[in-house]
């Protein structure tokens, strides 16, 4: 890291094989909990499915570790990443994803606008995957023509694992600057234009499912290719917490569906029953 911090990265290849796409996955967590063995199942059932190199990075976490820790720690393991694709036996022509869930999604989208607005990756991403995404900290960033369907905080702020008091809870600890483009990518000066395709996906019973929404429809809007799922009347990462409910599993598909799409492959729900062992997340 930047200061002189050593991270630590979980690597997943398949067996026998070397030069397939490289997919960077970013744990959840609010920015307070987790670490990189959460997206343990999804590396290892990724890597069998699309013969890719899926490399889980971690980051230090508030509240000892404050705002800009958390994506200034992304940022730099990426960059490593990219520089080093050829010795993780990755070939990122063949596709290079990064993505993440919750907390995880929103280091995705700001260090992916970040690295794209100073050209600093050794190789370009060819696809982002956001997952139940915190993007707008506060309503003045939402743009004025959507400030009036952004009212998910409000309607689900008593809703199961993630509430209004976590949100304000993960706020108090974090101490995030709102106004930073390392916080939202809506902070950004040259937003959204010249991203990758981007594949997002919401719980309707979450507060933040009008964050990952929004974004969808600004980034068509500005010419960003986008796929979007929505699992109806469930709440925030539902699949990791709830792994028995019916909408669980079809989270799960629905991921690696989407992660085809990012890809180009067509993956058929038999074969990720084959290699999806359990699902994770947070």
């Amino acid at each position: 890291m930047r200061d002189g911090f050593e991270s630590q990265i979980k690597i997943h290849r398949p067996a026998g094989k070397s030069g397939g796409p490289l997919l960077v996955l970013v744990y959840g967590g609010g920015f307070v909990v987790g670490n990189n063995q959460q997206l343990t199942p999804y590396g290892r059932g990724l890597a069998r499915a699309f013969d890719a190199v899926v490399v889980t990075i971690a980051y230090r976490l508030a509240p000892e570790h404050k705002f800009p820790t958390a994506p200034n720690d992304t940022e730099d393991t990426l960059l490593w990443i990219a520089k080093n694709a050829e010795s993780l036996c990755a070939d990122p022509s063949k596709g290079f994803i990064l993505g993440g869930i919750s907390a995880g999604g929103n280091l995705s989208a700001v260090i992916a606008q970040k690295t794209l607005e100073d050209k600093s990756l050794a190789h370009p991403l060819t696809g982002l995957w956001l997952c139940v995404p915190l993007v707008f900290p506060n309503k003045d960033l939402v743009p004025d023509k959507y400030k009036d369907v952004w009212f998910s905080h409000e309607q689900n702020a008593e809703a199961p694992i993630l509430d209004k008091d976590a949100i304000d809870a993960i706020g108090g600890h974090l101490e995030p600057n709102e106004s930073s483009p390392l916080y939202s990518p809506f902070n950004s000066k040259n937003p959204h234009k010249g991203l990758p395709p981007t594949y997002i996906q919401v719980d309707g019973l979450d507060p933040l499912r009008d964050d990952g929404l929004i974004y969808e429809q600004v980034l068509s809007e500005n010419g960003v290719k986008t796929k979007l799922d929505i699992w109806p009347g469930l709440p925030h990462a539902h699949f990791a917490f709830l792994p028995f409910l019916s909408g669980s599993k079809k989270a799960i598909l629905d991921t690696f569906l989407g992660f085809g799409w990012l890809l180009g492959v067509d993956i058929s729900p038999q074969k990720v029953q084959e290699v999806m062992v359990a699902p994770a997340g947070g």
